[in-house]
């Protein structure tokens, strides 16, 4: 074999003559490079072969309105996806029906984003120009204007609010108002009758108030707003009909729908929704959508009546490359939706060519804010608003576009016959998804029904986490009915979780101090190996359901089972269970749980639900003292009590009392072990208490039932001792008929009857139970004899 080592040392002596160093260097490097090459080619590297995927895991399909259909997912740049979301129309407080919409849009953003690794520019917008904006807007302004300058009671007044009522009627529900008594017959063509008809029993009543305060002399400028209060809708209605012309200053309806931006902004934060990326308002894009109409005018797909503009479905839809109506077809002559669609003020819209047609811009009458246009003063359609702000953002084709299903038509439908109009392309957004309507206990929510709930409200009663939850276990293009008996399956949803992490996280922690101990032996055996498979299987499983356009329900079924399982194997003892497994599983349903919202952005733990940085924020003193001072009383109290050489039943007590009082109001949860020392968790401080208090309410529960059972015990033992007075022998002898005579009138040496009070033989079966009953009281006398005994009183006999 060649000694190399002895070939460079010949070769660096015969280079050291070259004066270039740097060409030493080179000839040098070469040598050694060539040479090793040429020794290694004798013996190369063996195949590599290629590996075979043996699971193919399946693409992302999403349901596409577009197509009524699951479809592959295309995004049309790469991982780059551009986002359209319509966003409220802001002038009340948002509801429930808001929540299921906005947080089950921000869960399929997070999975697409955080699962998926899509980039996504999310574009919403805020509708801050529109006809319920106008109306609410200016009949809070003249309401209050006219509150403001009430200063008493007076007849005057009164017959004004009536005057009011009696217009409510007419225009409502096509009745005059005659007096209290109102005959209200229901009408189905409206479904604001019922809503309608309590507004106007209540001004009703409100009125007959406050005629009896007048008769009372109570003239107060308090009597005065109690009946404008309590007649508001009725009495804001007819001003707006007497003087809402009046209104000019645009900075009312802006104020108006800038409030409620503001709400709505607060109630998407306290459900940990996502902001978007460009937010965009219909008054700020005003320019645009004007000269977005002027194109779609150029285009030959809109023409102008009176100073409005409208659209031809029409000639639209006969062009070979465009279609009205792509999302509902059969919804185009629908007059219903479609005067629904333009809004409440004036929604006949006069000179249209063709019923389907709708407004691109309205000639604004007195009253309502206005801009400037080619064709006079006037304000944006509703749908037009949605076309030129996507289209100023994202151009003349998106990915995705989204919004609740009762916008598919007109709304949407409409959207997509003017952007197409505007582009001139056949397809403005290839994947049209649309979230289900929500239901309140299955019926449609409705402040005639009584079931309107705000997001506010809801958040009184469930958490965040709660609600998202509940949206996350129903399919998000279905139906979904909130009610109570859903909610409960949620809190246990939730339960099952925050246990499963609490329980993982106290093992965890215990088994940091003895991490680096070993009795010689492992813990990964079989009951590890099948946690670990099932873990890899569910984690197979949840993708392939969040292919399936996102179906979270299956998603949080996997999940749920994988817990299941994993508690189960936690039931064997933390002596027995290997915690790097179970780590594992809490680490996957967190990260899982995080990409759907349901984990806090802030969360600083890798398991479980976490402490935000703004509960864990505070100096090291702050956080430990609390702790000391506790640890250092029970020292004193059990130190106290050794002194005194006490009996070791108190020291129980004071242990029970560390566990169940004072480490609850620090969030802390000592769970006894079966090895007979305690799991230490911490835990919710409120939840801790709370099950305190379920505890001593089971408790008391449980001692009064068995107060009551001694009690129903003792009565039973009363009366048998009183029934045992009597001796067997006698218990027959005075026994009366129906007529109040003897029922027997001959009896055994036993005292047991043999013939009747009519001196007629007794049938043996009658005899036959009555011997039973002897016996029976036979034995009641011997009890009570006893009885007698054990308490020396004296018997009737002595």
């Amino acid at each position: 074999m060649v000694n190399t080592k002895f070939l460079q040392n010949i070769l660096w002596r015969n280079i050291n003559s070259f004066q270039n160093s740097g060409y030493r260097n080179f000839i040098y490097l070469n040598f050694n490079r060539e040479y090793l090459f040429s020794t290694m080619s004798s013996k190369g590297q063996p195949e590599w072969h290629v590996p075979e995927n043996k699971l193919p895991l399946p693409t992302l399909k999403l349901y596409n309105s577009l197509t009524r259909s699951k479809v592959d997912f295309v995004p049309k740049n790469g991982k780059q996806i551009t986002w359209y979301n319509c966003g409220p129309t802001v002038y009340d407080s948002s509801h429930i029906g808001h929540a299921r919409l906005y947080v089950t849009i921000d869960i399929l953003r997070r999975i697409l984003t955080d699962y998926f690794n899509y980039d996504i520019l999310f574009v919403m917008n805020i509708t801050d120009i529109d006809d319920k904006i106008i109306l609410r807007a200016r009949q809070n302004y003249l309401f209050n204007n006219f509150k403001s300058v009430t200063n008493s009671l007076s007849q005057e007044l009164i017959d004004q609010v009536k005057a009011a009522l009696n217009d409510f009627a007419q225009t409502k529900l096509g009745v005059a108002n005659n007096g209290p008594a109102l005959n209200l017959a229901p009408s189905k063509e409206d479904p604001k009758y019922l809503l309608y008809a309590n507004t106007l029993r209540e001004t009703v009543q409100t009125v007959a108030s406050a005629e009896c305060s007048l008769e009372d002399n109570d003239l107060s400028q308090e009597a005065a707003h109690q009946l404008l209060v309590g007649s508001k809708d009725v009495v804001q209605s007819w001003l707006d009909k007497e003087k809402g012309h009046t209104v000019t200053d645009q900075k009312v309806f802006r104020d108006l729908a800038a409030y409620w931006e503001k709400d709505f902004m607060k109630d998407m934060e306290l459900l940990n929704v996502r902001p978007c990326d460009i937010l965009t308002r219909v008054s700020e894009y005003v320019p645009e959508i004007v000269e977005y109409v002027k194109r779609i005018i150029e285009n030959g797909y809109g023409y102008v009546v009176d100073g409005s503009v409208y659209f031809d479905t029409k000639a639209f839809d006969a062009k070979d490359a465009h279609n009205y109506a792509k999302l509902q077809p059969w919804s185009a002559g629908n007059e219903g939706l479609i005067e629904e669609g333009e809004g409440s003020l004036g929604s006949k819209l006069l000179g249209k060519k063709n019923k389907s047609d709708f407004a691109l811009w309205k000639k604004s009458k007195p009253g309502e804010p206005s801009w400037e246009s080619p064709w006079g003063l006037g304000r944006p359609g509703w749908h037009i608003e949605c076309s030129a702000m996507a289209s100023e953002i994202l151009g003349e084709n998106m990915d995705i576009h989204s919004g609740g299903i009762d916008l598919a038509f007109p709304h949407h439908d409409n959207e997509l016959a003017q952007s197409e109009a505007y582009h001139g392309c056949a397809q403005w957004v290839n994947y049209f998804i649309h979230v289900g309507h929500l239901h309140v206990e299955g019926q449609k929510m409705s402040k005639s029904l009584k079931n309107f709930i705000t997001i506010r409200q809801a958040l009184e009663k469930y958490t965040p986490r709660q609600l998202r939850l509940c949206f996350l276990l129903h399919q998000w293009d279905s139906k979904l009915d909130f009610k109570e008996s859903s909610m409960v399956e949620v809190k246990n949803v939730e339960s099952i979780l925050n246990n499963f992490f609490i329980n993982t996280k106290a093992l965890l922690n215990e088994h940091k101090h003895n991490a680096y101990e070993s009795d010689g032996t492992h813990r990964y055996r079989n009951p590890e190996k099948e946690i670990i498979s099932l873990l890899r299987e569910k984690q197979v499983a949840i993708h392939t359901a969040l292919c399936d356009s996102i179906n979270t329900p299956a998603a949080m079924s996997e999940l749920m089972e994988l817990i299941t399982n994993a508690n189960i194997y936690l039931s064997n003892g933390r002596n027995n269970i290997n915690v790097y497994v179970l780590e594992n599983v809490a680490k996957y349903v967190t990260k899982m749980l995080r990409i759907f919202g349901v984990v806090g952005n802030s969360a600083l733990e890798e398991i479980g639900f976490g402490v935000s940085e703004q509960q864990n924020v505070g100096n090291t003193e702050d956080i430990v003292l609390p702790y000391l001072r506790i640890l250092s009383g029970f020292r004193d109290n059990v130190r106290d009590l050794a002194r005194q050489e006490r009996d070791h039943s108190e020291f129980l007590v004071l242990s029970d009392k560390l566990r169940d009082v004072d480490l609850v109001e620090l969030g802390v949860s000592l769970d006894d072990q079966e090895d007979g020392k305690a799991l230490v968790k911490l835990v919710d401080k409120n939840e801790l208490i709370k099950a305190r208090e379920a505890k001593l309410r089971a408790q008391a529960e449980k001692a009064a039932r068995k107060e009551e059972t001694a009690k129903a015990k003792e009565e039973e033992r009363q009366k048998r001792l009183e029934k045992g007075k009597i001796a067997a022998e006698d218990m027959f002898k005075d026994v009366k008929d129906e007529e109040q005579k003897n029922a027997y009138s001959a009896f055994d040496e036993q005292g047991i009857p043999t013939l009747d009070g009519q001196g007629q033989e007794l049938p043996k079966s009658r005899i036959k139970k009555l011997k039973k009953e002897w016996e029976a009281q036979k034995k009641l006398h011997a009890e009570y004899l006893v009885w007698v005994a054990d308490n020396k009183e004296p018997t009737n006999t002595e």
